[in-house]
């Protein structure tokens, strides 16, 4: 294992303004989840302290009590159940949208660490970010299966498209070609960039070691892009050709980045992770950036967006 420094993979933080649009968008999001979700804990401790401060002020024998006594008291003790009721619904809203649209930030965070920090990517090749790698591989894997799920959409759509008509000629088969292709070009990114490190091991001759085995590149992204132009029939065979292929590139490239995964060593000498601590670090610049008044309306803006999308 090589000495370098620690400091030597380490990231300064780009100005909010220099993220990628959707990015940027995501993690606003993020953060305004997450002030919502402490504004309304905050509100709900407060309302549940009035709520025990109430019940020690009930009347023994309220019944018992006259009318505007009894009026009083139960409207107060409505009033603080609504709120109460009102206060976690909304807590179990916020709640519910974080984990899918955090996934969402998580990934587009770590194809721009990626392709912006050269430091990333000497850190992967040289074992640091066990987190980062066991992501990786998590990530290869939901590529995998998104592609696979995707293929077999349009293997499925495959029958109703008549003898010698093209996909593009057939408005429901054309459609499924695009999640296709969409998935094969997020596949080919992963395989990309594994050669990526695998070339900066090469690179880096004075390691003295090179574990990350290359894979053969993939072009599925392209390969399916074609198929619009070709026949239902054409196009049937070459999906079974793709799935083979795709099991077999899966089960080679997984296994090289499993291998490379477990030499990946973290602790008090190197960060398990690259990303995440980035990731805090432009949470706090997005926090100055966001206007209180506009939080309500994101937060609402974002559920729904979750939800749409089956989250």
């Amino acid at each position: 294992m090589d000495s370098a420094s620690p400091e030597t993979f380490t990231a300064t933080p780009p100005k909010i303004s220099q993220l990628p649009v959707r990015l940027r968008d995501l993690l606003k999001r993020e953060v305004c989840l997450d002030v919502t979700k402490a504004h309304i804990e905050a509100a709900l401790r407060h309302v549940q302290t009035e709520a025990e401060e109430l019940r020690k002020t009930r009347p023994p024998f309220l019944f018992l009590h006259a009318k505007p006594t009894r009026s009083e008291f139960q409207i107060r003790e409505a009033s603080t159940n609504e709120t109460l009721a009102a206060l976690g619904k909304g807590l179990q809203q916020v709640i519910a949208a974080q984990p899918r649209l955090r996934s969402w930030v998580e990934d587009d965070l770590e194809t721009f660490v990626r392709d912006s920090q050269p430091a990333y990517l000497l850190g992967l090749a040289r074992h640091r970010f066990p987190d980062d790698w066991q992501r990786a591989v998590m990530r290869f894997d939901q590529r995998v299966a998104g592609f696979r799920a995707a293929l077999g959409v349009v293997q499925a759509t495959l029958s109703v498209v008549p003898a010698g008509v093209t996909l593009a000629a057939h408005a429901a088969a054309f459609e499924r070609l695009m999640p296709a292709r969409q998935w094969g070009a997020l596949l080919d990114y992963e395989v990309l960039f594994f050669n990526r490190v695998a070339d900066t091991q090469r690179r880096a001759v004075e390691m003295g070691y090179e574990t990350l085995r290359r894979q053969p590149d993939t072009r599925f992204g392209p390969a399916v892009g074609q198929w619009a132009r070709l026949d239902g029939d054409t196009v049937r065979h070459q999906v079974a050709e793709m799935l083979a292929e795709l099991d077999a590139t899966a089960a080679a490239a997984r296994a090289a980045y499993l291998s490379e995964a477990a030499l990946a060593v973290g602790g008090v000498a190197a960060a398990r992770s690259f990303v995440h601590p980035l990731w805090e670090a432009l949470r706090q610049l997005m926090r100055l950036e966001i206007r209180p008044e506009e939080v309500e309306a994101v937060v609402a803006e974002t559920e729904r967006m979750v939800e749409a999308a089956g989250g």
